[in-house]
Order: C-alpha cells, then structure tokens, then sequence
C-alpha cells in the first residue's frame, strides 16, 4: 500500500515509500462503507496504491508514481452552500484579461507552489488530486476490487467542476481575494484569438510556465481540436468549428453530451458490449483533443497535458477545463433547441467525491450540488465568438445515397454485435448499416450510431474518425464537411492495469443526414478513419433512435 506525505518528483524510478500516519479517530470515517446503493461513494484514502507505469513514447521503461493524497488530521466535512457561500466571480477569458490581472494570477500560483508538498492546498498535492483519481490509486467504496476513475462517464463534468471549485478557493485564500477566479482557455474562439495558447501562460520563467508542452505548437500556432488535422489556418479553423458543432450543439441527449452511467461495481478495465460504459462527446472529442495537442510528444509520457498522472502540473490545466465547464452552462441553457438537461439518475445525483477546502480540511461533495453553477458563485461571459460555431454550416462533399456504389465496391454490410464476431478496422474501414424500419417514436431525441464493443490498447495516441455517406474516407478527409461525425480522441495512459479499453461509442447522425439528403433512407454508408498504429476493432455498428 502507498503512503502519502512529503515528496520528491512524481515520477520515480522506484518507489520511496514514506511512513504511514495513522488516525484512528478517523478510522470510521474514512473506511469504506458497507452499503448496497449503486452511486460511486467517497474511497478510503488509508487505502493507496502505487501506479507501476511503463512510457508511452521513446525508449521503454518503467515508472512508478505515488499519488496518493495526505490524510488531514481533522474529520471531514459535509459541503453545505451555507458555510461555503461564495462571493459571484465572473471568470474571464485568458486571452482577454489585463495585465495587472495576469500579475495577481501568477501571484496567486506562486504562493500555492510555495507551500509544502505535503500540504493540501499545495499546487503539488492539487495535481496529485487529478492524478490519484484518474489513475486508479484508489478503489471503489463498496467494491474493493474495482478501481475508482472519474473519466469517461456522466462522473466527468461534475467532478471536474468540483476540482475547478476548490482550486479557485484555495488561490482565493492564499491571494486574501474571495473575488479572485480563474481564467478560461477560450480555444473554441476561432475568430478573435482564443485558439492559440493564452501568452500568460507562455511566459518563460513564471508560476504559470510549464516547460512540457509541445514547442511546435507555441504561439501563433492555432490550436487543433483533432489533433491530427491536416492543412492551412483556414482549413484548421473550419474543422475546429465542425467538431464543436458535433461535439456540442448536435449532442442533444445528456448521455451523448456528458457520458454514460458509472455506478458502484463499473468496471472500466473489464467492460463487455453489453455495459461497457460511455464517454461524452465533448469528453472525448474536443477537450482529449487540447489535452494532447498541448502536451510534448517527445516525452514518456507526453507528459504534462497529455496523459492523467501529469496533466494538472500544467497550470494552463486548470484554464483547459474552466473552458469545459463553460461549454457544459452552454449545452444547458444556451443551444438552438432551448435549454438541455442532466442525467437525473439517482446513482448520478447522489455520487460522491473528496476535495480538501483553502483550510485544508477535506469535504465530502455530491454530484447534486454541483449542477447549478450561479449556486457555486461561477458565472461566464457572452462569447460572440460562441455563434460561430454554434451555426456552423458544414457543407455537403456527396451527391446522394452512397450505398449502391459501395455494395458495387464490394463493402458488404454490417449488423449488431454479436453476429459480427470482431472486426479488425485497419486505418480505413466501411460498412452498410441499416437504419430503424419504424419511424421516430416522438419520446426520442437522437438518431444514433452505435460503435459496439470497441478495444484497443491505449500504448499510444490514437483517434477514430467516423464519415457517413463518405466510403473512401481517409486521414486525410477534410472534416469540415456535413459527411464528417466527429472523432473520439483515445489519450495514451501510463497504467498498465488500464491500457486494454472496451467501450462503446455514439455519435448522433441525424443532421448529418438531413444535411445530406438521406434521411430516409433505409441504410447508410458508415466509415471509420483510424489516425495511430495501435490495433483497433469493434464487434457491431447499429443505428437507433434514443
């Protein structure tokens, strides 16, 4: 088991194990809970275990890394919004605020680095946080043989919301600012200068510098949402605005949106067809996709942005995801359809997480109370720049129904799992899918295309590309076009424990079809662009109405 305490670099090439502190007063607060309810529960932090990793890039080797968190000496607590009632704070965009701001921002980051390792509210133990629950260093209250992860579920948002929270007090706190907040990584602005990185963070030499990014894509270079999009500026911009068009605005269900269920006994390293659970479009789309571009493929670990155990070493971390927590009050209340509401699930409402507060007390939060940001004091400014991509009209690269030529081509055509077996998809794979034979009931919302049972090992980056109506897609298929449905961006992880994936996927195609033409039609031409060399298969496509 690992300990928690003062410590050196997070990346160690073996483990220092410091002595463990015991407070049995704590003993029954902190174990983990004998219940039968199905929501994630708080995790016994007595109960760490060290990452024993291996690199994903360069030369092989083995890492391990200690992320496990200090245990406080007092008891937690119960968040409650009347004792952490929170003055309103507007957080700005990065690439807008002044430079007496950018000063008192960088001086809040210099005293939070300043504080012992050890301590909660250091900016250390605040990266160990993403680390220790993206990472599996923890296990599943109520199933100890389950390791706890906050990725690639409805868990995603809200905990990162929480996570943006308790940062923003503790700076607060440190700075003696309540009105102090964090700044937004405005990357989705494809017009007036949010989609590079925001120059406060590029300034070599301060709190908010980080030298493990990738050089190459250091101002002026724009930003790729899918980061392997090929052609000039123009090109680059229009394909960010398709993605957040698809990632977004056309992810009209919370499940496609935020993810799927993640209860008690989930087991994201052994998921089947049958419950493999799902990650959100934005999840998995666009904000992977700033996750890797931003981090230095040169690295082991495309550390610091591009892999879990490291990410929030990079203050511009904490700016990434106060721009996916803006996108989330944006799909709610601000999309063409009216207003878009969460999961209201028990075992989603009812999930619970720890955080340590600007005492450095730990406090037990519930997904619930997160939902409302203006309860939180956190609001966000009116981006013009927003209706960009919010109206993106892509354009139609076909003429018609693909599917005759492609039966001529020899694509045969492709059913539900299990009929299928398991398909290997090379770089480039087409199928025939049928649509529903009965209409659209009313109660549902979204024509989906279901990706079943997708595997691979995550050694290193790879992404998946779907095209409908397109049978010769490739990597290089420009996907600004109504044809294009998106792209699932898989990050490499230094887990060996977590490598093997098998999810499934969705991506809704109904505008894409009407934009196209083949609404009514009674099968489509579906295409899957794999971008990496690691093997990729799946075991069915299938087309529903949700």
């Amino acid at each position: 088991m690992a300990t928690s305490g003062s410590r050196g670099s997070l990346l160690l090439q073996a483990a220092q194990l410091i002595p463990f502190v015991s407070f049995f007063f704590t003993l029954l607060l902190f174990a983990a809970p004998t219940v039968s309810a199905a929501p994630i529960r708080v995790p016994d932090l007595r109960e760490c275990e060290l990452a024993v990793d291996a690199s994903v890039t360069g030369p092989p080797m083995t890492l391990t890394l200690n992320c496990c968190l200090p245990i406080p000496p007092q008891s937690p607590i119960n968040f409650s919004f009347s004792q952490y009632n929170s003055e309103p704070r507007v957080r700005q965009a990065a690439h807008k605020v002044s430079e007496d701001y950018i000063a008192k921002y960088t001086r809040a980051y210099e005293l939070m680095k300043a504080l012992p390792d050890d301590d909660p509210r250091s900016f250390y133990t605040q990266a160990d946080i993403h680390c220790a629950f993206c990472n599996f260093a923890y296990m599943q209250a109520g199933n100890s043989s389950v390791a706890l992860q906050v990725h690639f579920s409805w868990l995603f948002l809200p905990w990162h919301r929480w996570y943006l929270y308790w940062h923003e007090r503790i700076l607060q706190s440190l700075l003696g600012d309540p009105t102090f907040s964090l700044v937004f990584w405005n990357w989705d602005d494809q017009r007036d200068g949010g989609n590079v990185m925001p120059d406060m963070f590029v300034r070599n030499g301060t709190a908010l510098y980080d030298e493990n990014r990738n050089q190459n894509n250091l101002p002026p270079a724009v930003v790729r949402l899918r980061p392997n999009s090929t052609g000039n500026d123009t090109a680059i911009v229009n394909q960010n605005l398709n993605d957040m068009y698809l990632d977004v605005v056309t992810a009209i269900t919370a499940e496609l949106f935020m993810g799927g269920a993640y209860r008690t006994g989930t087991d994201l390293t052994n998921s089947t067809v049958l419950d493999a659970p799902l990650g959100g479009l934005l999840e998995n789309g666009v904000h992977n996709g700033v996750h890797v571009w931003t981090g230095d493929p040169n690295l082991p670990l495309i550390q610091d942005m591009g892999t879990f155990t490291t990410a929030a070493r990079d203050p511009i971390f904490f700016a990434h995801h106060s721009n996916v927590d803006r996108l989330w009050d944006k799909w709610k209340y601000d999309m063409p359809d009216g207003p878009r509401t969460d999961h209201n699930d028990s075992d989603f409402l009812d999930a619970e997480f720890y955080f340590y507060d600007e005492t450095a007390t730990l406090v037990k939060v519930t997904v619930r109370d997160s939902l409302d940001n203006s309860k939180l004091g956190v609001s966000y400014p009116t981006m013009d720049t927003d209706e960009l991509w919010i109206n993106y009209n892509p354009p139609v690269m076909s003429n018609g129904s693909a599917v005759n030529a492609a039966r001529a081509a020899g694509i045969a055509t492709m059913g539900a799992a299990p009929q299928n077996g398991t398909i290997f998809l090379g770089s480039s794979f087409s199928a025939i899918v049928e649509t529903p034979s009965s209409p659209q009931p009313d109660t549902s919302k979204a024509t989906v295309l279901v990706i079943q049972g997708l595997e691979l090992t995550r050694n290193s980056f790879v992404s998946m590309s779907g095209f409908i109506n397109l049978p010769f897609a490739t990597a290089l298929t420009d996907t600004s076009s109504a044809e294009y449905l998106g792209t699932f961006n898989f990050i490499p992880t230094t887990n060996i424990n977590f490598r093997h994936l098998t999810a499934n996927f969705k991506f809704d195609i109904a505008d894409n079809m009407q934009r196209i033409g083949i609404e009514n039609e009674t099968e489509v031409l579906i295409t899957l662009v794999i971008t990496g060399v690691e093997p990729v298969s799946i075991q069915g496509l299938l087309i529903e109405y949700e």
